[in-house]
């Protein structure tokens, strides 16, 4: 009985912990309203959408199917955009999508999933291999006009599910050149195996 308790426990720590985040998300976003001149501001959101496929046996994966997307919801464009995503444990989650210029789209599908994106330098499998981070940029995009939206679509996320738990955590953050440090996404990918 202590073991159940101990586990409820920890997963009352877990949700208490993302639930700090996601308000310090939002005052980020608060904070991300800079006055421009002539009342002209710059505000962004991001946020995942995602759909998770649960393996049929154990010793298959688990799939996440996702897209992050950036909407600019301020009074000016936002010059050069480029993300990251951060993935934890960097050693057991694999993130993989379609990068390139080679990346073809059918737009009367989907507006959103148009653009193609790349690494933002050559040093960024490097990157992915230390931290679990994956920096990208659009290929074809350098600014998201006032209204408009980006979105870096279809990525996938394979899980492992085995005996000990894990919690898997995709964390997304938006730059430009009008906000070096950067705003959390809304949301997070989080799953608990």
């Amino acid at each position: 009985m202590s073991d159940l308790l101990f586990e409820a426990e920890k997963k009352i720590r877990v949700l208490e912990r993302e639930i700090r985040e996601v308000k310090e998300t939002l005052n980020e976003i608060k904070n991300t309203k800079e006055k421009v001149n002539n009342g002209q501001y710059v505000s962004v959101i991001s946020y995942f959408t995602y759909s998770l496929l649960l393996p049929k046996t154990v010793e298959q994966n688990g799939t996440v199917i996702g897209n992050f997307v950036i909407h600019n919801t301020g009074s000016v464009p936002l010059e050069t955009p480029f993300i990251c995503l951060k993935v934890t444990p960097k050693e057991r989650a694999m993130l993989s999508a379609k990068l390139g210029e080679d990346v073809q789209y059918d737009r009367r599908l989907n507006l959103l999933v148009m653009e193609p994106w790349q690494y933002i330098n050559e040093d960024a499998n490097k990157i992915v291999e230390e931290k679990g981070e994956f920096w990208l940029k659009p290929i074809h995009i350098s600014q998201i006009e006032p209204g408009q939206k980006l979105s870096f679509s279809n990525f996938q996320l394979k899980f492992e599910i085995r005996e000990e738990q894990t919690t898997y955590k995709v964390e997304g953050f938006f730059y430009c050149k009008q906000l070096t440090n950067g705003v959390r996404a809304l949301n997070n990918i989080v799953i608990h195996v």
